[in-house]
C-alpha cells in the first residue's frame, strides 16, 4: 500500500471517529409534563397530556428520540420518532374515572435521559349502573338472573347487589358488565338495585345506586310439619318417636324430599313423610328439624325434646390413691342421682371392667379388691345398666408404684476418680422405683443433703469434697419413694488421688562439696502424691526443664556424669501428677569447686615461681653485692702511649666509711700518689667511644693500705686484682695483634669484706 492510500484510510477513520463523537453530543437537557384542558376534569372529556423536551444536539440531522408516559409509575403509552419534533402528546379521549392518576413522562437519546416532574389528573363523575332482571315474577326457591353494567367506564371493578337496603352479594371484575343468579326464600314483593367500584391508586370510588327494579315473589303452598309422641318431655328408657312430613299441596307432593336433622346430623331422610324412633338417653335431647328441599326452595320446621336422667353417669374411685406393688388396693362404682320415682336403687346393675375384660362376673355391687402388681395394672372403667339404658364411666389408667431397689452410689464424671482437696460429683441412682424418690447422701450414717427427683430424666447429684484419701468411703446414699420404706447404697468406692506435697531437692554430694569432674544426682522427692508422678529439674533463667521423669514412686533422680564450672547456678525441682497441681521445691544454690589436681597444680606452679623467685633475687642480690666492691675504687691509669696532659686516674668511691677513709698511695701533703679526677659521669659516654678506637688496656695491681682504725671491722688479707682497661692515646700506634697493652696494678691490702 502506498503512503497516498494510507493517508486516505487514515482520514477516512479520523472522519469516522469525529462523527461517532459527534453523535455522542446529543443529550436531553430537561423534560416538561403539561396536562390539558387541566388536572380536574369532568368524565367523557378529552385529555391531551404532553411532554416538551429540549435537548442539544450537534449538526446531525438523524436522531432517535424515545417518548414514554407513566401513570402511577406504570407505563402506558411510549412513541419513538427520528424528526425533530420536541412536543409528544398522549391523548385520552373521553377520559373516565379510572384514568385518574398521577402522570410524567421519560425522553432518552441515545445514552441521555431525562424524567419531568410528577402533574395530577383527576375525572369526576362515575357512570350510573343499569340493572336488569331476566323475570318479573318468581315463586319461592326459584332462581333469577340479574345483570349489572356501566359500559362507559374502565378499570378494576366491584359490583354490589342489593335486597332494599341489604347487601346480598358482591362480585370483583375487570369488566364493566356483571351477571349472577338470585333466589328468594320468602314470598313477597322485592326491590332490587346495584351500584359499583372502581380501584384507584388512593383507594375505591364508588357510583350511585342504578334504578330499583321489582319483582314479586310467590309463595308455595306447601310446609314441613313435625309431630313428637308420647311427649316432648320424657326420661331415659322411654320410647319416643318423631314424624316429620309435608303438608299443602304442590305439583307432585309425593316427590317433595324430606330431612330429619339434629345439631347437623341428619337422622332420617325420605320423601312426604319420615320418622324417627328412639329408647331415648339425655344425649337425645335438643332440637330436631324438619326440612323440605325444592330445588332452590328450603323450608323447615323445628321441634324441641326434653330428656331427664334416669340414673346419672357412674363414677369410678380407686382407694388408696397411691399403690405399690404388693399392696391392697380397691375400686368402687356407684351413681350419684337416680330417678327414684321410675327405678329403685338396687335396679342399677354395676360391672367393673380392665382393658374392656368384666372382673367382678356376676356381681353388680360395683366393688372389686386386689393385690397391685404388674398384672393388675390397665385401664379400669365401670358401667351402670338400668331399663336398658347403659352408661360408661371415665377411665382410670392405673400402674401400681414400684418400691425403690437399692440404690448405687458413684462418682459421676471426671472418669471416676476423685482428687483430694478437689469439689467433685456423687450421683445415687436406684435402677427400679417409681418416681418421686428422695435421695439422701449420708457420711458416717449421717444425713448430709437430700434431693427429690420428679421427672425420669433428672439426677440425683450431690457436690462433695474430701481432705483425706480415706474420707471417700465415708459416704453412701439413701433412696425412699415410700414412707418407712427405705433403701441404702453399699459405701462410696473410687480412685482417690492425692496431690503432691511440696517437693525436696537433694543432691549427692552436698551441694556445697560438688566439684569438677564428679558425678552429681540431683534427688527430687515428695512425702505425698498419688503415682505415677512426674519429676522435672530446672536452672534458674531456663524456662525448658533440664531433664523430666515420670515414675511410680515418690522420688526420682537427675545424674549428670561429670560436673563442670559453667554448672555452678540455681536449681529447684517441681513435681505433678493426674491432680494437675504442680509443686515447686526450695531453690538450692550449687558452687562448682575447682579440681583437685588443678589446685595441687596451681600450688606446685606457685612454689616454683616463688622458687625462681628467689633464686633470681639472691642471684641479684649477690652480682649487686660483687658489683658494689668492683665499682668501689676508680682508677686512674695511664695509656701505654700517654701525652703530656693526659693522665688516667684511679680512686675509691665507696659510700662506706672504710673505703672513704683511704686513698691508693698518699703523697706527702696528705694526696694519692695518682692524679685525682672529677667524676667521669658526664664523659662516659666519650670514654666508651674513646674505649671503642683504642682498645689497650693496662692492668695495675693496687695495694690497699690498712684503715686508721682496725679494730672497727674484721681485716681481711690479701691481693686483690683491679683489670682496668687503658685506652692507648689516639697518637700512640697499635700493636699488630690488634690488642691493647696490659699493666697491672697490685694493691696489697688488709681491708673489711663488704656487707
Amino acid at each position: 500500500m502506498g503512503l497516498p492510500q494510507s493517508l486516505c484510510l487514515l482520514a477516512a477513520i479520523l472522519l469516522t471517529t469525529w462523527q461517532t463523537a459527534e453523535t455522542q453530543l446529543a443529550f436531553v437537557e430537561r423534560a416538561e409534563l403539561t396536562v390539558l384542558p387541566g388536572p380536574l376534569v369532568q368524565s367523557g372529556t378529552n385529555v391531551s397530556i404532553r411532554c416538551e423536551a429540549k435537548i442539544t444536539y450537534n449538526t446531525m440531522a438523524s436522531l432517535n428520540h424515545q417518548y414514554m408516559f407513566y401513570k402511577d409509575d406504570k407505563m402506558v403509552y411510549e412513541k419513538n420518532t427520528t424528526s425533530k419534533e420536541r412536543l409528544i402528546s398522549f391523548p385520552i379521549l373521553g377520559a373516565r374515572v379510572a384514568n385518574s392518576g398521577t402522570y410524567k413522562c421519560s425522553v432518552r437519546i441515545n445514552t441521555s435521559d431525562r424524567e419531568s416532574e410528577q402533574k395530577s389528573l383527576t375525572v369526576e363523575g362515575l357512570q350510573t349502573p343499569s340493572l336488569f332482571l331476566n323475570k318479573s315474577s318468581v315463586k319461592e326457591g326459584e332462581l333469577v338472573t340479574a345483570t349489572c353494567s356501566a359500559p362507559k367506564e374502565i378499570g378494576s371493578f366491584v359490583f354490589l347487589f342489593y335486597e332494599g337496603v341489604k347487601e346480598v352479594q358482591s362480585v370483583f371484575t375487570s369488566s364493566n358488565t356483571v351477571n349472577i343468579n338470585l333466589k328468594f326464600d320468602t314470598a313477597g314483593n322485592k326491590s332490587l338495585t346495584c351500584k359499583y367500584g372502581i380501584q384507584l391508586r388512593l383507594g375505591m370510588n364508588f357510583s350511585a345506586h342504578s334504578r330499583e327494579f321489582h319483582i314479586h315473589v310467590a309463595e308455595v303452598s306447601i310446609t314441613p310439619s313435625i309431630v313428637i309422641e308420647p311427649n316432648t318431655s320424657v326420661t331415659e328408657g322411654d320410647n319416643v318417636k318423631i314424624t316429620c312430613y309435608v303438608s299443602g299441596t304442590y305439583q307432585n307432593s309425593s316427590e317433595v324430599p324430606l330431612l330429619l336433622v339434629k345439631g347437623g346430623n341428619v337422622k332420617v331422610e325420605g320423601r312426604t313423610s319420615i320418622s324417627f324412633n328412639k329408647i331415648m338417653e339425655v344425649d337425645d335431647s335438643g332440637e330436631y328439624e324438619c326440612k323440605i328441599v325444592i330445588g332452590g326452595l328450603l323450608k323447615s320446621v323445628n321441634g324441641a325434646v326434653r330428656i331427664s336422667e334416669l340414673f346419672s353417669v357412674p363414677v369410678l374411685t380407686m382407694d388408696p390413691l397411691e399403690v405399690y406393688e404388693g399392696d391392697m388396693f380397691s375400686l368402687a362404682c356407684h351413681s350419684t342421682n337416680i330417678a327414684h320415682q321410675r327405678i329403685r336403687k338396687n335396679d342399677v346393675k354395676y360391672s367393673i371392667t380392665r382393658n374392656g375384660n368384666i372382673l367382678n362376673q356376676g356381681d353388680f355391687s360395683g366393688k372389686y379388691t386386689t393385690t397391685a402388681s404388674t398384672s393388675s395394672n390397665g385401664n379400669y372403667s365401670c358401667a351402670a345398666s338400668a331399663k336398658l339404658i347403659k352408661k360408661n364411666s371415665e377411665v382410670i389408667v392405673f400402674k401400681a408404684k414400684v418400691l425403690v431397689s437399692q440404690p448405687l452410689i458413684n462418682v459421676y464424671g471426671s472418669n471416676g476418680e476423685v482428687i483430694v482437696g478437689q469439689s467433685f460429683q456423687v450421683q445415687c441412682h436406684c435402677e427400679n422405683g417409681s418416681l418421686p424418690i428422695t435421695y439422701t447422701l449420708m457420711k458416717n450414717k449421717k444425713p448430709q443433703r437430700s434431693v427429690t427427683i420428679q421427672q425420669p430424666y433428672k439426677k440425683a447429684l450431690f457436690n462433695v469434697t474430701i481432705m483425706k484419701k480415706d474420707e471417700l468411703s465415708h459416704f453412701n446414699c439413701r433412696a425412699e419413694n415410700k414412707k418407712n420404706n427405705t433403701k441404702e447404697s453399699e459405701m462410696l468406692n473410687a480412685t482417690v488421688i492425692v496431690p503432691v506435697s511440696e517437693p525436696m531437692l537433694i543432691s549427692v554430694p552436698d551441694f556445697r562439696d560438688v566439684t569438677e569432674g564428679t558425678e552429681l544426682w540431683l534427688i527430687c522427692k515428695v512425702t505425698e502424691g498419688s503415682l505415677p508422678i512426674t519429676f522435672k529439674w530446672f536452672r534458674r533463667g531456663t524456662s525448658k526443664p533440664l531433664h523430666t521423669r515420670t515414675v511410680k514412686d515418690k522420688f526420682a533422680n537427675y545424674t549428670v556424669d561429670s560436673v563442670d564450672g559453667d554448672q555452678s547456678g540455681t536449681y529447684y525441682c517441681e513435681a505433678g501428677n493426674k491432680a494437675s497441681n504442680k509443686m515447686q521445691s526450695k531453690e538450692s544454690t550449687m558452687e562448682v569447686k575447682m579440681a583437685t589436681w588443678k589446685k595441687a597444680l596451681i600450688a606446685a606452679l606457685c612454689i616454683c615461681t616463688l622458687l625462681v623467685a628467689s633464686i633470681a633475687f639472691l642471684y641479684h642480690r649477690h652480682k649487686a653485692k660483687r658489683g658494689k666492691r668492683e665499682t668501689a675504687t676508680e682508677l686512674s691509669v695511664k695509656p701505654s702511649s700517654p701525652k703530656s696532659d693526659d693522665s688516667l686516674s684511679v680512686s675509691l668511691a665507696h659510700d662506706t666509711e672504710v673505703y672513704n677513709a683511704h686513698k691508693v698511695g698518699v703523697d706527702d701533703g696528705g694526696r694519692s700518689v695518682w692524679s685525682e679526677r672529677e667524676s667521669e659521669s658526664d664523659t662516659d659516654d666519650q670514654s666508651g667511644e674513646e674505649a671503642a678506637k683504642d682498645p689497650d688496656v693496662e692492668y695495675t695491681e693496687v695495694v690497699h693500705p690498712l684503715p686508721a682504725d682496725s679494730s672497727r671491722v674484721p681485716l681481711r688479707k690479701g691481693t686483690d686484682t683491679v683489670y682496668s682497661e687503658l685506652q692507648n692515646s689516639s697518637q700512640g700506634v697499635a700493636d699488630n695483634s690488634g690488642y691493647g697493652s696490659v699493666e697491672y696494678a697490685q694493691l696489697n691490702h688488709d681491708l673489711p669484706e663488704p656487707v
